[in-house]
Parts: structure tokens; C-alpha cells; sequence
């Protein structure tokens, strides 16, 4: 159970909603949009969102060529 931080009652978990649906996080171009979390204080009305966890990240692309450090041997003579 989650207490509230600003009176320390009780709080509810609800999914956030409008009249066009449920509230997502945006995604990113490897990961698909994620449902939004509120917690509700049942005594003052304080509402704190979560995002849902973990994250899904995508992974690191590799270095190019232009990103790898040349070493002293390959560095052209100046």
C-alpha cells in the first residue's frame, strides 16, 4: 500500500482516462506506447502519475566509423 506524501492516508491505484481513452506515455521507435498509472489519495485528492516500469530502451547502436577513435598508428600525418 502507498501512503499519500501529503497527508499520509491511503491511496488508490487507477489508470488515467478521458473521454478519447486510456492516457499513454509515447514510445519511442522501438517500444509501443504505455498506459499512465495515477495513484489517488483517498482522503485529500492528491494524485501523483507513474510511468510504467521498467522502460523498455532500445538498445545502443554500435559506432560508426566516424564515432570509433582512430588509434596514433592510423592517424594521418600532419
Amino acid at each position: 500500500m502507498i501512503n499519500c506524501p501529503k497527508c499520509d492516508n491511503e491511496t488508490r491505484t487507477s489508470a488515467l482516462q478521458t473521454a478519447a481513452g486510456e492516457v499513454l506515455l509515447a514510445g519511442t521507435l522501438s517500444t509501443d506506447p504505455q498506459p499512465i498509472v495515477a495513484q489517488v489519495c483517498t482522503a485529500c485528492g492528491y494524485i501523483e502519475l507513474y510511468a510504467p516500469q521498467p522502460l523498455q530502451h532500445a538498445e545502443p547502436e554500435p559506432a560508426t566509423a566516424e564515432q570509433q577513435p582512430v588509434s596514433p598508428e592510423l592517424a594521418p600525418a600532419t
